[in-house]
Parts: C-alpha cells; sequence; structure tokens
C-alpha cells in the first residue's frame, strides 16, 4: 500500500477503537464538531428526553469520524512534501483530541524532517498529555536524543529501544544508529554492546549488519566486522548505497579489515559486484599486478562486464599486449551495458592509435556510441583523420566535438585546443602557421593566469615542434620547449621532444638531452618514443649496447619508419648487417610514416632501397601481424566469446601466418567447436591442422569426437597415430593417448572388463606419479573408474570411495566434487545433506557448468526445496537438452503443481536420441505417465 496510508493506519484503528469504546459509555468531556453544530441544535429542539444518550452517541462517532479524515489529509499534504502544513495540522489535532497516537505521529514527521524545534515542541506536550512511558513515547524520545546528538540520554535507552521494537522500526532505528555513528566517528564506542547484541539476532536484515559493521570497524572490533560483511554478502549480491558506503568507510577507517575480509571469505565464490570491489581496492592501494593477476581466474568464470572492465584498465596499466585489452572488450561488448560498451571501445581504439594502427583504432572508436563519450569519440576520430591529413573530415569531427561538452572522461578541453591548433594548421603554410601559433599564444598570455596555464604550455610545444620538424629552426624549438618544461616540469612529451631536438644540435648538447630523456623514462619506461629517443641518445653519446635494448622495445611496440632507422643504425654498428637491412626494409614499407630520418641513414651508408630485403620484411611484417591474432584467439577461445568475433581472428591468423600458426589457429576453433556441441565444424577445422607438431592435438580430439559417433574403429585409428607420434617424438607425452584408449575402452568393453583394465591401468599410473609428480593420470583413471561404478555397475560406495580419492589429489576439481555429490543421491536419504553441500562447493568452483547446475538442483529437490531446485533446474535445461536434466525438471515441476509443463518437458526429453533415457523412464514410469501420450511442444512461458 502507499506509504502514507501504511504510516497512518495504526493512528486510525486507535482512533476507532477509542470511538467504539465511547460510544457504548457516556461522555464527561464534550468534543465540540463546529461543522455540524447547526444541525445538531435543530436536533436538540425536535428530541425527545428519550433520545439523548443515542442522540450524544452518534455525534461522538461524526466527530471521530471528521477527526480521521483530518488525519488523512494531513498525510496526504505530508506525502506531498509539504511537512510544514502537516505538522501545523497534526498539532492542532493534538490539541483537539489529546491522543499520544497523534503525538507520536507528529513527532515521526518532525524527526523525519529534522525538524528538531518542532520534535522538541511536541515531545513536551506529548508528556503532559502523557506523563507515564510506553515503548513508543521511549523509542520516539530515543529517536530525538540521537536527532539531537544527547550521547548520553541515546546511551540510556539504546537496550531498551531495540528490545521493543518490532521488525520495520528496528531497521530505521539501526539505519539511524549507523547514521549517528557516521556523524560521531571519534564518540564513545560504549553503543557497540546493545547494537552488536541486537544485530547478531536479525543475520538477514541488512540495516542491523550495515550498522554492525560500521560500529565495528569504528571500534576496532576486527572480528564483527568481518562477520558483518560476510552475512551481508549473502543478502546483497547487488551491493547497494548503504552498503556501498559502508564498505567505503571501513577501507577509509581500516583497509586491512576489508583485506582480510576477501581473504577469509574467497573472493572466487563472491557475486561479481563484490569481486569488482575488491579489484577496485587493490586497485586503490595500488597493487596493480596483484589485483590483474587476482582477476585472471575470476574472469573464466566471469560474466560480469564490470570485472573485464577492470581488467582492461589493468591490463593497459600492465603494458599488456593489445590484443589482450581487446579481448576484453570482445567480452564486455556481449556483456556490458551501451555505457561500459563505449568505454571499452575508447580504450581500445586509444591503444591501436599509440600503435599506428588506424584502421584498427578507427573501428574500435566508431563503437563508442554511449552519448557520454561523444566528446571523447569525436577527438579520436578527429585525430584519426588528421593523422591521415584527411583535414575536412578532421574538421567536422572537430565541430562536433565542439558542440559537444568540453570535458571527457578520456579527453580534455586542452587536447580539443592541441587538435583545433593542428587542424587550423593544415591550410596554412609553414610561416603562416607559425604567425597562426604567435597570435594564439599573445592571446593566451594576456588572459587570467588560470587560462595561461592550461593553454600557453601546449601552444609553445605545438610552436616548437614546428620549429624542429618544419622550419629546421631547433635553438627557436629548443627555446620554446625549455619554457614548456619549465610550466609542466614532470610532462614526458616536453621532456622527449627537447631531449631529442636537443639531439639534433651540435654534439655539445647531447649530454643534456640524456639527462631530460632519462627523466623522461623514469616517468614513463614503457613509451615507445621515449625508448626511441634516449636509445639514439646512449648511442649518439656512444654507447650501442645500452641503446639496443631501448630501441628493439621502442621497435616492437611503434614500428614506425623512424625507430627503423634508428634501430637499424644500431645492428650495423654493432656488425649485424644482416639485421640492420631485414628492419630497414621494413621501415620502408611502412607507407604511413615519414622516410625523412630513414634516408638520411640509407644515404649514409650508401644503400638503396630496391636492394633492401623488401619481399622478406613483407612475410615477417604479415608474421608478427599473425601472432597478435593467435594471441586473441586464445584469450577469446579460454572466455568462450561470441563465435562471430573468434573466427574472424582465426581466419585473419589463416590468411596472414605461417603453417605453424594457421596450424594452431585451426587446433583453437576445433576445440571451440568442439565444447560448443558442433563437431561437424570441429572436424572441418582439424582438417586444416597440417603441421606435425600439432598432430598429436588433432589425432586426440579426431578420435574422441569419432568415440562420441560410436566410430569405434575411425577412433582406434587416430589412437594408433598418437602411439607413432609418441614413438618418434623426444618429448611424448601419453596422456592424450591413455586418455581416448579409455574413452575407447568404455565403449567396446564390458563394464566388469572395464573396471579390471582401469584398475591395472591404475597401478601402473600410480607408479609412475611417484616418480614424476604428475597426478593427472591417477586423476583421469579414478574419475572414469568411479563413473564406471556408479552409471554401469551400480556399486555407488565404491564409486564415491573413487572420487574422494580424485578430490584428495585435486581439490580444485570441480567435476570430481560433482560426480561425488550426484552419486551421493543416488543412495540412502542419509548421504542427501552431505551430497548438498559437496555440490554447492562444485557450484561455487564452476558456477557456470549446466552439469553441476542440474546436480545442484536434483540436490535441492530431494533435500526437500523446489523452489530453490527450479531456477538451477531450468538454466541447465536451457542450457543443454540432456534426457536426464529433462527427468529432474520435470519432476520438479510436476510436484510444484505444473503438471503440463513436466510433461512438454519430458516429451522433449525422448526426442533427445543422443543421451542416456534411462532416469527419463524411470521418472515417467514413477508418475504413471504414458510416454505416448507426451507431445512435444514448446513449454508455456516461464
Amino acid at each position: 500500500m502507499p506509504r502514507w496510508i501504511h504510516r497512518i493506519t495504526p493512528i486510525v484503528l486507535s482512533l476507532m477503537a477509542a470511538s467504539l469504546a465511547n460510544a457504548n459509555s457516556t461522555q464527561k468531556r464534550q468534543t465540540s464538531v463546529p461543522l455540524i453544530q447547526t444541525k445538531i441544535e435543530r436536533v436538540n429542539q425536535i428530541t425527545t428526553p428519550d433520545d439523548i444518550v443515542s442522540l450524544q452517541r452518534r455525534l461522538t462517532i461524526a466527530g471521530r469520524a471528521n477527526d480521521i479524515f483530518t488525519l488523512f489529509a494531513s498525510e496526504l499534504t505530508y506525502s506531498q512534501g509539504k511537512t510544514d502544513a502537516a505538522l501545523a495540522a497534526d498539532m492542532r489535532m493534538l490539541e483537539h483530541t489529546q491522543e499520544p497516537e497523534v503525538a507520536a505521529r507528529a513527532m515521526e514527521m518532525a524527526l523525519g524532517a529534522n525538524k528538531i524545534t518542532e520534535a522538541q515542541t511536541i515531545a513536551d506536550r506529548w508528556q503532559q498529555i502523557q506523563p507515564t512511558e510506553t515503548p513508543a513515547k521511549q523509542r520516539l524520545m530515543w529517536e530525538l536524543a540521537i536527532a539531537k546528538r544527547d550521547v548520553p540520554q541515546v546511551l540510556k535507552n539504546t537496550d531498551a529501544v531495540l528490545s521493543n521494537a518490532n521488525d520495520y522500526q528496528l531497521r530505521r532505528l539501526f539505519l539511524k544508529l549507523a547514521q549517528f555513528r557516521l556523524n560521531n566517528l571519534n564518540a564513545t564506542d560504549e553503543l557497540n554492546t546493545p547494537i552488536h547484541k541486537t544485530a547478531v539476532l536479525h543475520p538477514e536484515m541488512a540495516e542491523a549488519l550495515i550498522a554492525d559493521a560500521i560500529y565495528g570497524v569504528t571500534g576496532a572490533h576486527e572480528e564483527q566486522t568481518i562477520k558483518a560483511l560476510q552475512s551481508l554478502l549473502r543478502l546483497d549480491t547487488d551491493i547497494f548505497p548503504a552498503s556501498q558506503l559502508t564498505l567505503n568507510l571501513i577501507n577509509l577507517k581500516q583497509p586491512q579489515y576489508l583485506l582480510d575480509f576477501y581473504q577469509q571469505t574467497g573472493v572466487e565464490t563472491m557475486p561479481a559486484k563484490w569481486q569488482s570491489l575488491y579489484i577496485e581496492l587493490l586497485i586503490k592501494n595500488n597493487k596493480l599486478q596483484e589485483a590483474y593477476q587476482t582477476l585472471q581466474p575470476l574472469l573464466v568464470k566471469s560474466k560480469s562486464a564490470d570485472l573485464y572492465l577492470q581488467a582492461a584498465y589493468l591490463a593497459v596499466s600492465q603494458k599488456s599486449d593489445t590484443a589482450t585489452i581487446a579481448s576484453y572488450a570482445e567480452r564486455i561488448a556481449e556483456l556490458g551495458n551501451r555505457n561500459q560498451r563505449s568505454k571499452a571501445a575508447m580504450m581500445v581504439a586509444m591503444r591501436y592509435y599509440d600503435e599506428h594502427n588506424l584502421p584498427a583504432s578507427r573501428s574500435w572508436a566508431a563503437k563508442a556510441d554511449d552519448p557520454q563519450f561523444a566528446f571523447d569519440q569525436a577527438l579520436m576520430m578527429c585525430s584519426l583523420e588528421a593523422e591521415e591529413k584527411h583535414w575536412s573530415a578532421a574538421q567536422k569531427w572537430l565541430n562536433k566535438a565542439q558542440s559537444a561538452s568540453k570535458q571527457g572522461t578520456f579527453f580534455s578541453s586542452r587536447d580539443l585546443l592541441r587538435l583545433q591548433t593542428f587542424i587550423n594548421s593544415s591550410s596554412l603554410t609553414n610561416r603562416q602557421y607559425e604567425q597562426y601559433l604567435n597570435r594564439m599564444l599573445a592571446k593566451a598570455e594576456q588572459s587570467s593566469a588560470k587560462t595561461q596555464e592550461q593553454d600557453v604550455p601546449p601552444l609553445l610545444l605545438l610552436r616548437g615542434l614546428l620549429y624542429a620538424d618544419k622550419l629546421n629552426e631547433p635553438a627557436k624549438a629548443v627555446a620554446d620547449m625549455r619554457r614548456f618544461v619549465q610550466m609542466r616540469p614532470n610532462q614526458i612529451d616536453g621532456l622527449n621532444a627537447l631531449g631529442y631536438t636537443l639531439l639534433s644540435m651540435p654534439k655539445e648538447n647531447w649530454p643534456e638531452a640524456q639527462k631530460l630523456l632519462e627523466q623522461a623514462y623514469s616517468l614513463n619506461s614503457h613509451s615507445p618514443a621515449v625508448n626511441d629517443s634516449l636509445g639514439w641518445a646512449y648511442f649518439l653519446n656512444g654507447d650501442a649496447e645500452k641503446a639496443l635494448p631501448l630501441l628493439e622495445y621502442a621497435y616492437q611496440h611503434q614500428p614506425e619508419s623512424e625507430v627503423a632507422a634508428h634501430l637499424g643504425e644500431i645492428y650495423w654498428q654493432l656488425g649485424r648487417e644482416k639485421e640492420a637491412r631485414q628492419i630497414w626494409a621494413q621501415g620502408w614499407l611502412n607507407k604511413k610514416s615519414d622516410h625523412k630520418v630513414l634516408n638520411q641513414i640509407l644515404d649514409k651508408h650508401g644503400i638503396k632501397p630496391a636492394s633492401l630485403p623488401l619481399t622478406t620484411a613483407k612475410t615477417e611484417i604479415a608474421h608478427a601481424d599473425a601472432e597478435l591474432y593467435l594471441r586473441r584467439v586464445r584469450l577469446l577461445e579460454v572466455m568462450n566469446t561470441n563465435a562471430p568475433v573468434f573466427i574472424d581472428n582465426v581466419n585473419k591468423v589463416i590468411q596472414e601466418g605461417n603453417a605453424s600458426q594457421r596450424s594452431e589457429a585451426a587446433l583453437h576453433a576445433a576445440s571451440y567447436f568442439y565444447l560448443n556441441k558442433n563437431n561437424a565444424a570441429a572436424q572441418e577445422w582439424l582438417s586444416k591442422v597440417t603441421d606435425n607438431k600439432f598432430a598429436t592435438n588433432k589425432a586426440y580430439l579426431m578420435g574422441i569426437i569419432e568415440v562420441e559417433q560410436n566410430n569405434i574403429p575411425a577412433a582406434q585409428q587416430w589412437l594408433q597415430r598418437i602411439n607413432q607420434n609418441n614413438q618418434q617424438s623426444a618429448n611424448s607425452d601419453n596422456f592424450y593417448a591413455l586418455e581416448l584408449s579409455i574413452y575407447i575402452d568404455r565403449k567396446i568393453l564390458q563394464p566388469k572388463a572395464y573396471v579390471h583394465k582401469l584398475t591395472q591401468h591404475l597401478k601402473e599410473a600410480q607408479q609412475l606419479a611417484n616418480i614424476t609428480h604428475d597426478s593427472k593420470p591417477v586423476e583421469l583413471i579414478l574419475y572414469m573408474r568411479g563413473l564406471a561404478y556408479a552409471e554401469n555397475l551400480d556399486q555407488p560406495k565404491k564409486a564415491v570411495e573413487d572420487f574422494r580419492a580424485l578430490i584428495k589429489l585435486n581439490p580444485d576439481s570441480a567435476d570430481g566434487w560433482n560426480n561425488l555429490g550426484y552419486t551421493m543421491l543416488s543412495m540412502h536419504k542419509r548421504y542427501w545433506a552431505e551430497a548438498l553441500t559437496i555440490l554447492q562447493h562444485a557450484n561455487q568452483l564452476d558456477g557456470k557448468s549446466e552439469v553441476i547446475q542440474d546436480s545442484l538442483g536434483w540436490a535441492y529437490y530431494l533435500n526437500g526445496d523446489p523452489e530453490k531446485a527450479l531456477p538451477l533446474l531450468r538454466s541447465a535445461y536451457q542450457t543443454v537438452q540432456d534426457s536426464t536434466v529433462a527427468a529432474h525438471l520435470g519432476e520438479v515441476l510436476w510436484q510444484l503443481g505444473k503438471q503440463e509443463q513436466a510433461r512438454q518437458i519430458w516429451a522433449q526429453g525422448l526426442t533427445n536420441k543422443n543421451s542416456d533415457q534411462k532416469v527419463l523412464q524411470q521418472t515417467l514410469k514413477k508418475f504413471a505417465v504414458n510416454p505416448v501420450s507426451l507431445s512435444a511442444s514448446a513449454p508455456p512461458d516461464q
């Protein structure tokens, strides 16, 4: 019901009760009802004395009704935000009725509006009307003490107030206590005892847990704080604002408490929002590498765009390759909202721009379609067009940026000014551009101090670059750049530009240049431009060995012609002339960068560009590009991203790569489609795996697919190939052969013979494990033998023994835990509670597995909780229409009274001839359902 009606109901009921009581007794105190006074006088004139009592009763009822309507009107006024008017009405009503309930409601209104003076007035009047203490009066007087920050009074009654409050009141009181503590962080810790005592009795009440955590952290009670957070975690998976405020306070007061909470509770089992908060906490504490490492296993199971955004940010900060960052952005594109997708797209666009991969940068920038990023996108597109000298298009994007907000997430008004100045120069000669910059500088220098600080440095840098690169006036360039560095001493652009320009002047300037560039390098050791400049400075100052790794790094991350010229010169001076010619050839093929410095170097050595190994360089460039795409393929497969994006990157490797790269990409594609239940596509891609390096991997996957398709002779042929490869290889791995042979034996041997053979394998594997310390073969055999005991020999106790041995060897095996728990569900019901706990743990290890979701749902059902079972079984069945899952889901639906849905699910399960229908047939028999009577139509909306 609406809030104001909810609040007035107790008062109305109170008045109605009083009306009924008063209607049955003679009133000593007359209640005037001015609105109907005329009618009363007329009635008195025509009424006999015998009717006086009856008349008085009717008048009392009428007066009470009038009071009720007045109170309703007051509540309506209050609900519209007119607190003063509502309070005035209630004050008049209080004087009129002398009812404690009206006083209570009026005081609630005053306290809710933080009108402490009015609340005190009402409290005083209430004390006169009702001198005795009541729980309601005590509570509101205590709330008044909270509002007045009267600590002694609050301390005096907190225990009693909390003990007498109902759940609705408790929620409000705990929030008031939390706010009270936030306003008095240095106050006494005495309140903690009654608050904690009551809070632990209400683990289902978020407000209680928030107050408990706040008083815990401000009173240095770590265990209390952590336990409150652990309970809050179960209630608030999305982290609502009040929870966020609490966590922020803990991070401010006792950040170690928060870290301990995460470590004790286990980040990997938490909801995505809490995981994201932990990563944010590590970032705030500048633990970037730890944050990035923590994220990696979380991403494998995560469907949280927030986590992938953090991964992208950390990948940038950790200088990961662009393929990694782009793969995270692809995942965000699948999972995130418009804002998240746009932010990720801009991050990738900027990284590609830094690498001078302009087509890729343009493609990603175009995806930033959230209006919040309109300014950023416009400046990014403007930069791209300007880089390619598309001046008209650049001007259009510049105009768009100027019409948007002058501050974006990634770019600012200073970037706008720099681009505006650069683009305006496109239609000018060098000297005209110089004059334009002179005018802009003069205008900026005559502006306010704030404007000067913002606009003068970038204009100085632009003019300095003009003098250095276009007008060949290095002395003027150095003068402008020195002014820039003086104003912005820690900005690497200025330090790098000044240092590099000094290298073009007489050699007495080179030591100073090296110092400036070393300072720039200390600020950002990952900048390709700074690595190139500093490497060149070391070379000119006579230290080619020190220069080499810097220039190699610069060329790896920014393969421009000028960097190629520098790196090739180092190779040449170190006697590595073949490598020098290869690098120069690659630089010459880069038509998007200026060849001026490269031409100078080639002329110096008397080398004609046509004599360079250009064909080989083209191939090497293509293979380098293919390696980048292959890295993305590996990441996208792990993240199981959408097929078009994944295959697009595979095809790029196929087009650009060498034989090994093409085979690896095809193998990844085959694995991807196999895991997504598309064996035909997997086999097609496996046919493209031609490199012998991947022959065993190909034979293994081909063999597994043939086993699944019951083509045993073909599977045996692939097993033979694996064995042949192992005999020919010095570094053979027999695990693939073992696994495939076990799968084949499972198909062709009787269960007892199969188990006997597995037992022999197990003894051999255990002996080998004692030497190699590799338990993988043992784990595999225990897993497969456990399945055979459970599914084929009806010996669940032996299966349980094998699965327990498996998880002892590998506690992180989600499949091991799942099979252990599911097998126990087939045993006596005394094992079902333990099975549920085991399957809950399996689900924590792998929350995306439809097999585990089916097992856990079935466990909830058998333990008497079909409501919890249903969403898990629905989720499992949506992913895989297996007959056993259909049996489970149908039974739960049937028991919940949804028989028609159950019948349709069972009918669909019967149509799946590729899965074992044993459990489904048993279920139909249990409910006396004839399979012929079922219709496999789509189930109704769920």
